[in-house]
């Protein structure tokens, strides 16, 4: 679909300090939050491609995700903050694409919850101004910005969270801005990650198959590293891409079938498994803004397109990864034989979109 208007040192594998001139002639692509979940899946199927130098943006240079990125063919760790709009131009110098990658999760704070909607807008208002410069002086061929999905029915006014309202504004300011020709919007749905949180009784087990919508409700997934497959495929082909938005997403199940679908990967001998709804108002106590996405996809739902999708996908070759691959791989804990809902409140609750 046509994107619509409407809506800091460098490191090298060795650590030591680099320059940030182009190395040899391949086009370098920068990927802010670089080594947040999404941004490393970009990075690692970027850097598989062989194509293109990455030049992965982190806070964190000597984190220890950092370090394993570092280690990929054709990967520069460079430290940079989005709240920090020099330290993004000295990111973005020589870029021939960038990968932006905002987050509204702050910290975690009683009342509130961990999402701040604004700490996101100034995020992605630093992103796109930055972004703009380097489009306008020739440089940069080619953004791609992380947004979220849309609703199946645009015209449907379901109240939806500041997650996801933050992304859908900053899709606004690239259209404000000038940038929507050198641009293509991604927009995942909620990540298969997320069913495995680190809380109890809101990770898979032998027995529960959890999740924040009703049972019936048909639910669009997908795997954090497929974000990462689609990046690379746009910018392997900014001709069919470029000015675009697309909804993106690997499976469409409600909670009652995958819950049958993780029992047939354990088979039909081992314990039963059921989905298990996590309360409402638990979630809306723990985190509000989670309890509305959960009220949106009930009512409003996502809406991508699987058949497009497929499509798609046959055309560039690529393979979109099921869920039963991903269960398959998973190796998962048993939770507490009475299912104790034993919350760490000051643990961060991810949001399930990005």
């Amino acid at each position: 679909m046509k994107l619509s208007c409407q809506v800091a040192d460098v490191q090298s594998n060795s650590a030591s300090t680099e320059s940030l001139e182009p190395r040899g002639a391949k086009p370098i692509i920068a990927v802010t939050m670089g080594t947040s979940r999404q941004g490393s899946a970009v990075v690692r199927h970027l850097s598989k491609s062989g194509i293109f130098q990455i030049r992965a943006i982190t806070r964190s240079p000597l984190s220890k995700q950092s370090e394993l990125l570092s280690k990929l063919d054709n990967v520069q760790i460079v430290q940079g903050d989005l709240l920090d709009p020099e330290s993004l131009k000295r990111c973005f110098s020589g870029v021939h694409g960038i990968f932006g990658n905002t987050t509204p999760t702050k910290g975690w704070v009683v009342g509130r919850g961990s999402m701040v909607r604004d700490y996101e807008i100034k995020q992605g208002k630093n992103l796109i101004d930055i972004a703009k410069k380097f489009a306008d002086s020739g440089t940069l061929k080619h953004f791609i910005f992380s947004s979220v999905c849309k609703p199946k029915d645009p015209l449907k006014s379901e109240p939806a969270p500041g997650h996801f309202t933050s992304k859908w504004s900053i899709e606004e300011y690239i259209c404000n801005k000038g940038l929507k020709k050198v641009s293509t919007i991604l927009r995942p749905v909620s990540y298969f990650e997320n069913f495995d949180s680190d809380l109890p009784s809101v990770q898979i087990s032998e027995t529960i198959f959890p999740g924040v919508v009703n049972k019936n409700t048909v639910w669009q997934t997908i795997a954090v590293d497929d974000v990462g497959l689609w990046a690379n495929a746009v910018f392997q082909n900014p001709q069919k891409f470029l000015g675009e938005a697309l909804n993106i997403a690997g499976e469409e199940m409600t909670g009652e079938e995958m819950a049958a679908l993780w029992q047939k990967i354990k088979g039909q001998e081992s314990p039963k498994v059921r989905y298990a709804m996590i309360p409402r108002r638990l979630i809306n106590l723990l985190e509000h803004d989670i309890g509305l996405m959960a009220n949106w996809i009930e009512r409003a739902g996502y809406g991508a397109d699987l058949t497009q999708l497929k499509n798609i996908a046959d055309e560039l070759h690529i393979t979109m990864t099921p869920l039963a691959h991903w269960l398959t791989k998973k190796s998962y804990r048993r939770t507490p034989s009475k299912q104790a809902l034993m919350f760490n409140l000051g643990r961060r609750f991810e949001p399930v979109s990005s």
